[in-house]
């Protein structure tokens, strides 16, 4: 029989030019290249050998059978060896590989082996009669055993490719199996040998797709990318502990000043100490203004803030606007304007929160940067085409808000700059203006939030304008008037305190540590007739639990010895304690991203923010005993 050498011959061309090829273009510092290296090496030794012993069968008569033998035995162990050093190979990409599937590659190749060294003095697996090459009784079983390292080391790939990122793993797969295609290929053409060629093919995908210096390179940089991301979350983490408790630490404080603060406006008479209090009132929500730019800050640059649309009133968002910034215009001697087509409708569906902030944060800083003249609003609407051609024209404006003013102006190579983080243009000129440099880049992202346009025009020295385009759903076609009529109509002022409610004989519990806190939050319910008890740790907290019935527990969070989660997981895990099912209300000062969600995972039955809003605590309370 005689056998066609010819794609033999052509791996081993291939293989010389890879191994030349590797020493003078392929990286050799990775332990990947060098053991492909290694298999390149191997298979060129394999198809050397079966060329050889291809010759020596197909002209078997010159040669002994003994000599014969030792020459395919030869061939056989280097292809053995070509097997294990390509298994090893394919294991060096993935370094998590457990010690069970090593040693079940390695009992394969040994067993293997073993087979080839017995076939030596028995002929089990092949012999020569004569010259002529024939099969032994076992002969299937060699290609069995290769078969069987090959496919545990194809199925251990598939087991451990979330390892290797993109294309990786498919590459090494094609390495596995086209050796086991061209092996079958073989099989059913004996006459042909294909196993070099298949290996040499092989080979070269591995080192073109997974060894050349680009694609190291770019390993490389996604490693470095991947590691530098991990530093990013870090980082992040870190940043978000520490606005956590400065949160917490600063709004404590605040919650007092302005608890207490609350009850002083609400009970006194005395003229003089109001206008105190009010003072206190501004400073303070300055402050809390300060800590909530850079809250919001986190939550945009985080992706967690959210557009929470319900219906509003344009009018009273516009009132409370004017309400909020008319005393500071009128203290820095401006005059102070609110206009409108009086044809918009009034009622909207949106986020009416987010529309007051961007609306103040404008007004704001054009009363901040003006010296003299006036800062104006112009309320105004168009159709939603100019930004959006997928909401409806009959459901939708586009609200135009316009906010113009004399002060300073921007240069025009400074406007790119204003919408950055903590960016306050011409420092040495405005020194001694009060601001963060947070309320024109949360404005912009807000307004990019509800699929709007910001834009901004400005001469230097004069003045500037920053237009708003916002889509709105309308919710109805009358018409809101003029504002500045209708506020004389509403005499300019509304008060804006819940409603007191009564509750006779029902109980609540306030957990805080601050007693302030805790004297805030009994002034805060003066008039409702509710029992208020307290408590100053967790402990306290739940012993007092064990011995009375409360209606409404209100928690703090950060607390020494025992936390509020703590505490209030104490409380529900004892199904003894009378208050297992009672309401708990975390009441925190802790007003960072994603904590409310966390607190209602939890359990709790909702989240009150620390300062303590005056309204906001009697609707929580009005909500839970269901009081109308």
């Amino acid at each position: 029989m005689q056998y066609n050498i010819s794609y033999d011959i052509a791996a081993i061309l291939v293989l010389i030019v890879l191994a030349g090829g590797m020493n003078t273009v392929l990286y050799t510092d990775t332990r990947g290249a060098k053991l492909v290296r290694w298999y390149v090496y191997c298979v060129f030794i394999s198809a050397i050998t079966d060329v050889i012993t291809a010759y020596t069968i197909s002209y078997g008569y010159k040669i002994s059978d003994p000599v014969n033998l030792i020459l395919n035995t030869l061939y056989q162990v280097s292809a053995v060896v070509c097997v294990a050093v390509g298994v090893r190979t394919v294991f060096s990409y993935y370094p998590r590989i457990d010690a069970v599937n090593l040693r079940i590659s390695r009992i394969l190749v040994a067993l293997l082996s073993l087979l080839i060294t017995v076939n030596l003095f028995t002929g089990v697996v092949f012999r020569f009669n004569k010259g002529v090459y024939v099969h032994g009784p076992v002969y299937i079983m060699a290609y069995i055993l290769s078969f069987l390292v090959v496919i545990h080391a194809f199925f251990v790939v598939l087991f451990y490719r979330g390892d290797r990122p993109g294309t990786t793993s498919t590459i090494v797969l094609c390495f596995l199996a086209i050796p086991i295609v061209f092996s079958v290929v073989q099989m059913l053409n004996p006459d042909t040998l294909l196993n070099a060629f298949g290996e040499a093919f092989a080979a070269i995908i591995m080192l073109f797709a997974l060894e050349t210096p680009d694609y190291r390179k770019l390993m490389k940089t996604m490693n470095e990318l991947e590691a530098a991301k991990e530093e990013a979350n870090i980082a992040n983490r870190s940043k978000s502990d520490f606005l956590a408790n400065m949160s917490h630490e600063i709004r404590t404080p605040i919650n007092g000043i302005l608890g207490m603060d609350t009850m002083i406006l609400r009970d006194c008479d005395d003229p003089q100490i109001v206008e105190y209090a009010e003072n206190i009132r501004i400073a303070g929500g300055g402050l809390l203004s300060i800590i909530n730019d850079i809250l919001d800050l986190s939550k945009i640059e985080s992706g967690k803030m959210e557009i929470i649309p319900v219906k509003y009133d344009l009018f009273s968002v516009l009132r409370d606007c004017y309400q909020m910034n008319r005393m500071r215009a009128s203290e820095n001697g401006l005059e102070f304007l609110i206009e409108n087509d009086p044809s918009i409708p009034t009622e909207f569906f949106g986020d009416e929160v987010r529309i007051r902030q961007i609306l103040n944060n404008l007004i704001s800083n054009g009363i901040k940067y003006t010296r003299e003249g006036y800062v104006k609003v112009n309320i105004s609407y168009g159709e939603v085409g100019s930004i959006s051609d997928t909401l409806n024209e009959h459901e939708y404006i586009m609200l135009v808000i316009e906010v113009s003013d004399t002060g300073i102006g921007i240069r025009e190579e400074d406007i790119d700059k204003l919408f950055e983080s903590f960016t306050r243009l011409e420092e040495g000129r405005n020194r001694n203006i009060e601001g963060t440099g947070l309320g024109l880049r949360i404005t912009n992202q807000l307004v990019s939030l509800m699929d709007g346009k910001i834009e901004v025009a400005s001469e230097y020295g004069k003045g500037s304008t920053f237009t708003v385009r916002i889509p709105q759903k309308i919710l109805g076609q009358k018409a809101m008037g003029r504002f500045a009529q209708r506020l004389d109509e509403n005499t300019g002022v509304e008060k804006t305190n819940a409603s007191i409610f009564t509750a006779p004989g029902k109980k609540v519990l306030v957990v805080d540590d601050v007693k302030m806190n805790i004297l805030v939050f009994r002034g805060l319910l003066k008039g409702t007739e509710i029992d208020v008890d307290m408590a100053v740790t967790g402990m306290e907290a739940l012993e007092k639990t064990k011995l009375q019935k409360y209606d409404i527990i209100f928690m703090d969070h950060l607390m020494p010895e025992m936390d509020g989660v703590e505490a209030f997981r104490r409380i529900k895990q004892d199904r003894a304690n009378p208050n297992a099912d009672t309401p708990v209300i975390v009441l925190t000062a802790n007003a960072i991203v994603g904590v409310r969600e966390m607190y209602i995972k939890e359990g709790f039955r909702d989240y009150l923010s620390k300062p303590i809003e005056h309204g906001e605590l009697l609707n929580m309370i009005k909500k839970v005993l269901k009081i109308n």
